[in-house]
């Protein structure tokens, strides 16, 4: 019955996005280890957790009985929550028993004594009563390294029911140490691999008061961080994997001779060794249970011991740097109709080229985003890459191998918003070369001619030019300020402006904007994307008419460059240069910028970016004004560059 009820709940599941599970912390990344942050009151770390019961989800429709620790208050998880403290720090951890028998924790590795208050004396360590018993264990944090705690009650039997976690002890150097200055890393680079096998008729006989005996054991799940292959390669916290909210999908992207590598820390919690393989690369061991080798040794593979801890170093270096322009491969990409797609589904690009995507069979599915690479990582004792016996999947998860820099998005239209299209089209933005989008400012007429003491004038047509009054334009070669009736053919002017004489002007004599404005708009990039980038290169040049970019030396113009905060007025929030939805990109670098006939290139950072997304589109505009003496003149805006990078789902 319960099997039956599984399947409705993941068929209903399926019509709802996935959000985020109760288990992990609100604002925890998407990949990645993620710890539990307990309290920290001066050098004292305190962990609340308590031993209890409930159920995980397997990729082939079924659900295991399990127990586990978790937060004290909290959402039920397996594995239990990563526990990260400081070296130094006094660690506590307040355990209540909820189980029907009794229950405790090891801390195996620390060498610091671990003191236990309250409880009973068990075989191994002092044990919390069963139905609501307590026990409080305290130790100082020594040296740093990756750790497991774990059960010290029944170990044959609570350890295959799932009470374990993982103890993470930073050094007091610094969070981007793993040990000492050997051991740098990327902290946003930083992964638990947390290895575990299930024995589910086990499971199932202490769930319904059956024989429990160890000697019958017969593993039928192999899990990493608690969840079987594919559900490993969901992000942390998933709503479609509710007690289970770690991930294992190990992120990067090519690491260069100055970036930091990433960090994996392994554990195996299960009974058995598990010889784990991971493709693309060699790894580098920096240690072991805990404990710095001597020296770093390189694997393409490793077996772990059961109860074992181990931490690589993983660098992935480009070494071919294959480009389909200035470095291909030396032999022809396989053409799509040689490949075999199973189940039409596939991982590939259909590009061989790292940020490239390309054709694929017309009714093939591709999982790929923006041209990234996957590797297999999987316990190459096969029957352990299977659930309940049927492949692929159970001990395996992927290395994902992003573009340098994330993913990359150039524009898909281009509007010369207020602004007269000069040259070029939206290709000439999408790449740092030779191509140019150039835009004019706005220009109208004088239809009548025009006195010196005037104040109020007309104009053939106001379209493109501001609809809200405090902007500059240029008549002949005066400049003037409308300070009324923007938006309108008649104007109230103050004359003279920024350096320059009020004069007599003939019918017809030419009016100007001192501004320019284009808007980018992006398309296809994936909700949920985080760590948002915007790159705009460009130049202003001295005449709206040259072929080639004027030199500008002087009174440059000023650039801003803004994103459109959608949740602000929607599409409409963004309509005209001075709607209420343009957001300016936040420093570094501060804005505006002074850019002249030089090209000026600058990337602006947004880590949160739902607000900047709707419905997978970006918008983008880019203001350049001259509103500065002595006498600024016309000029004309040319843009190289606008891309967005971006990390994927």
């Amino acid at each position: 019955m319960r099997f039956a009820a599984v399947l409705t709940l993941a068929a209903a599941g399926c019509l709802f996005a996935p959000g985020a599970a109760a288990a992990i912390p609100a604002g925890a990344p998407p990949t990645g280890m993620v710890c539990t942050p307990g309290t920290v009151a001066g050098g004292v770390h305190t962990f609340d957790l308590v031993a209890e019961t409930g159920y995980i989800d397997t990729p082939d429709g079924n659900s295991v009985f399990m127990w586990s620790y978790a937060e004290d208050g909290g959402h039920f998880q397996s594995p239990g929550p990563v526990l990260c403290v400081t070296q130094g720090e006094t660690v506590v951890v307040n355990l209540t028993d909820n189980l029907a028998e009794p229950a405790s924790i090891v801390f195996p590795g620390q060498d610091q004594p671990v003191t236990a208050s309250g409880g009973s004396p068990g075989l191994l360590t002092t044990e919390a009563a069963a139905n609501g018993g307590t026990v409080r264990y305290s130790f100082v944090a020594g040296s740093p390294g990756t750790y497991l705690y774990e059960s010290g009650s029944d170990i044959a039997k609570q350890l295959e029911m799932g009470l374990y976690g993982a103890l993470v002890v930073r050094p007091s150097a610094g969070a981007a140490l793993a040990y000492g200055p050997s051991t740098a890393f990327d902290p946003s680079r930083e992964y638990l691999l947390l290895l575990s096998e299930i024995d589910s008729d086990l499971h199932h006989a202490v769930e319904t008061g059956g024989t429990y005996d160890v000697n019958a054991r017969q593993d039928r799940y192999f899990a990493v961080n608690g969840r079987e292959f594919p559900d490993t390669i969901q992000d942390n916290g998933s709503s479609l994997l509710p007690n289970q909210p770690y991930g294992a999908l190990v992120r990067i992207q090519p690491t260069t001779p100055t970036s930091a590598p990433a960090l994996i820390r392994m554990i195996n919690v299960g009974a058995s060794n598990h010889p784990f393989h991971p493709h693309g690369n060699h790894t580098s061991q920096i240690a072991q249970d805990g404990r710095l080798l001597p020296a770093a040794t390189e694997h393409f593979g490793e077996t772990i011991g059961a109860g074992q801890t181990e931490d690589f170093l993983l660098r992935w270096d480009d070494q071919d740097g294959w480009d389909q322009v200035t470095n291909p491969l030396p032999v022809p990409p396989p053409n799509f109709r040689d490949v075999f797609f199973k189940d039409a589904n596939t991982w590939y690009a259909g590009s061989p080229y790292l940020g490239h995507k390309g054709a694929l069979p017309s009714g093939v599915v591709s999982q790929n985003i923006c041209g990234e690479w996957y590797f297999p990582w999987h316990s190459h004792a096969l029957n352990e890459f299977t659930n309940f016996d049927q492949g692929f999947g159970g001990m395996a998860t992927l290395l994902r191998v992003d573009p340098p820099g994330g993913c990359f998005a150039a524009p898909t239209s281009v509007t010369p918003l207020g602004s007269v299209l000069k040259s070029g089209t939206v290709a000439g933005l999408a790449a740092d070369d030779t191509s140019y989008y150039a835009v004019n400012p706005r220009a109208t007429t004088r239809p009548t001619a025009t006195t010196a003491a005037q104040t109020s004038i007309t104009v053939a047509s106001a379209t493109g030019f501001p609809a809200a009054a405090g902007y500059y334009v240029r008549l002949d070669n005066e400049v003037l300020r409308v300070t009324a009736g923007a938006g309108t053919t008649t104007w109230t002017v103050q004359r003279g402006q920024l350096g320059t004489t009020a004069a007599a002007h003939a019918s017809g004599a030419a009016v100007t904007a001192l501004a320019t404005d284009f808007t980018a708009g992006f398309t296809g990039v994936p909700a949920g994307s985080q760590h948002l980038r915007v790159t705009y290169k460009g130049a202003n040049c001295a005449t709206t008419t040259a072929t080639t970019c004027t030199a500008l030396t002087a009174n440059l113009p000023q650039q801003t460059v803004k994103i459109c905060d959608w949740t602000v007025g929607g599409a409409a929030g963004c309509s005209t240069p001075a709607s209420p939805g343009w957001v300016t990109l936040p420093p570094p670098p501060a804005q505006p910028q002074s850019v002249g006939s030089a090209d000026v290139g600058a990337t602006w950072s947004l880590p949160a970016a739902a607000a900047y997304l709707n419905g997978g589109q970006v918008r983008v505009l880019v203001h350049t004004e001259r509103y500065t003496s002595p006498a600024p003149a016309v000029f004309s805006t040319w843009g190289n560059l606008l891309a967005l990078t971006y990390d994927a789902p």
